[in-house]
C-alpha cells in the first residue's frame, strides 16, 4: 500500500514519518505525516540466530518488553520512549561505549525508497571487497540507510543482532560546575564499559552507567564519587538492565514545567575536550545564566569504546572518533510566538559555540525548517555528502523525504 501512495505521488513534500513520536516533527501544517504506529508493529525474535525483527512502529521500550523473557536486549538510550529513528539515525546511549551504537546490530532493513520501490536487505558480508556494480549498489544502499535514512526510503522492519541481558550498575548525583568538570576528566581517561552523561538545568545531573561484571569500570566509579564527595542527592542502584533504568535529567530540573511547550534539539559529536574543558565549561556555564526558558537544557552522553571499533566507510555514522554528544534543547511555551522566537536564537547560539568544541553533527533530528539545515547535513556527513546525495538522486527522484 505505502508503494503505491509513493508512486502515485505525494504533495507538497517533504513526506514526514511517525514512528516513535518524539521527533519534533511528526506532524506539520500542510504536510502529509505515514504513521508506521498502526501496522508495522510485529515483534519476531530468532532464538536461534539471536535476533529480532523489529516493526518500526514499536517503541524502545516495547522492544525491550518483548525481548526480556527472553533474556535479551539491544542497546537504546536515555530514554525507551524513541521509537525505531533512535536505531536508524545512530543509537547512541549509556552503553554505545561497551557494546556499540544500536545501528551497528542491525543485520537487515524492509521498506520502501523515495521512488516507491521495496526492499529488503541485508547486511553486506564483506562490505570492504570491490565486486559486482550491482553488488557495489547495494553496498552503497546499505551504508546510506544506516546513519541517513530517513533521506532516502521509509524503513517499516529492521532486524537486529541482540545482546544477552546484562544487569547495569546507575549511580544518579548533583554536582557543581567545578565537578562536573571533574568529572569529565576523569571520564575521558576510562577504558572500560563505564559512561559518563550529564543534563544541565536548574541543577547538574550524573548519570553514570556500567555493566555489574566490570570490576574495572565499578572501580572507576568508586573511585570518582570518592573524589567528588558527599551528595545527599546521590544514589547507586543495580538494575536488570536497561529497560528498568531510572529517567534521565529528572534531578537536573528543580520542578517539571506545568505549561505546555514545544521545544527544538540539535546534537553535536566531538573529540575528547581535553585542555579546552575549563574554556568549554565558560562558555555553557554564561549560556545557561542567559537561557530565556526554564525548559531549555545542555546535556551530553559520552561515546567511544565500542563505537570507535567500525570502520568509517561502513555506514553513514562517519564520526566514529567522537567521545562527546552534547545536544542543546531549546523550548518555548505553546502559542508564544516572541518566546518561541527567542529560545530559537538561543539555539543557534549555543550551536554555534558548540560547533567550536564539537565540529560534527548528529542527525537524530532534522531541521529542513531551520536555516542550520545545510549546515548541519555537511557537519554530518562530511565527505561522505555528495555520495548520499548521488543516492538520493535515484532512490528518491522527486525530492518527496527530507532534502540534502
Amino acid at each position: 500500500m505505502l508503494s503505491n501512495l509513493i508512486r502515485q505521488g505525494i504533495k507538497p513534500t517533504p513526506l514526514i514519518v511517525c514512528a516513535g513520536g518524539t521527533s519534533s516533527r511528526c506532524a506539520a501544517d500542510g504536510l502529509w505525516t505515514v504513521d508506521l504506529r498502526a501496522r508495522h508493529r510485529q515483534l519476531i525474535i530468532n532464538e536461534e540466530r539471536e535476533e529480532v525483527e523489529v516493526g518500526t512502529g514499536l517503541t524502545m521500550a516495547e522492544v525491550l518488553q518483548g525481548l526480556q523473557p527472553r533474556g535479551r536486549s539491544i542497546p537504546v538510550g536515555l530514554s525507551t520512549i524513541p521509537g525505531c529513528g533512535f536505531v536508524l539515525t545512530g543509537g547512541i546511549g549509556p552503553l554505545t561505549r561497551s557494546q556499540g551504537l544500536a545501528l551497528d546490530h542491525i543485520v537487515g532493513l524492509c521498506g520502501v525508497w523515495g521512488n516507491g520501490n521495496i526492499f529488503d536487505l541485508s547486511a553486506p558480508t564483506n562490505p570492504a571487497s570491490p565486486g559486482t556494480a550491482s553488488k557495489n549498489e547495494t553496498h552503497q544502499q546499505w551504508k546510506g540507510l544506516l546513519g541517513a535514512a530517513p533521506f532516502l526510503a521509509v524503513v517499516t522492519a529492521i532486524r537486529l543482532r541482540t545482546q544477552k541481558l546484562t544487569p547495569l550498575v546507575i549511580w544518579r548525583s548533583v554536582c557543581s560546575v567545578q565537578q562536573l568538570e571533574i568529572a569529565i576528566e576523569a571520564a575521558e581517561t576510562w577504558e572500560h564499559s563505564a559512561s559518563l552523561q550529564w543534563a544541565w538545568n536548574d541543577n547538574i545531573e550524573l548519570f553514570i552507567t556500567c555493566c555489574a561484571d566490570d570490576p574495572a569500570a565499578m572501580e572507576a566509579m568508586q573511585s570518582l564519587r570518592t573524589h567528588l564527595g558527599y551528595c545527599p542527592e546521590s544514589s547507586m542502584a543495580i538494575v536488570a538492565g536497561q529497560h528498568a533504568q531510572p529517567a534521565f535529567g529528572t534531578m537536573a530540573r528543580a520542578a517539571d514545567p506545568q505549561e505546555r511547550i514545544h521545544s527544538e534539539v540539535i546534537s553535536r559529536l566531538g573529540p575528547a575536550w581535553g585542555q579546552r574543558l575549563p574554556s568549554l565549561m565558560a562558555d555553557l556555564k554564561e549560556l545557561m545564566n542567559n537561557r530565556p526558558h526554564a525548559g531549555c537544557q545542555i546535556s551530553a552522553q559520552q561515546l567511544g569504546g565500542a563505537s570507535a571499533q567500525i570502520p568509517v566507510s561502513r555506514t553513514s555514522f562517519i564520526h566514529r572518533n567522537a567521545i562527546w554528544k552534547p545536544w542543546i534543547n531549546a523550548t518555548w511555551m505553546a502559542c508564544d510566538a516572541k518566546g518561541q522566537e527567542s529560545a530559537l536564537a538561543w539555539l543557534m547560539r549555543a550551536n554555534n559555540l558548540l560547533s567550536d568544541y564539537c565540529p560534527g553533527v548528529h542527525l537524530a533530528q532534522i531541521h529542513p525548517h531551520l536555516s542550520c539545515h545545510h549546515q548541519e547535513l555537511n557537519d554530518a556527513f562530511k565527505n561522505w555528502l555528495p555520495g548520499l546525495k548521488h543516492l538520493k538522486s535515484h532512490l528518491d527522484p522527486y525530492g518527496l523525504l527530507p532534502p540534502l
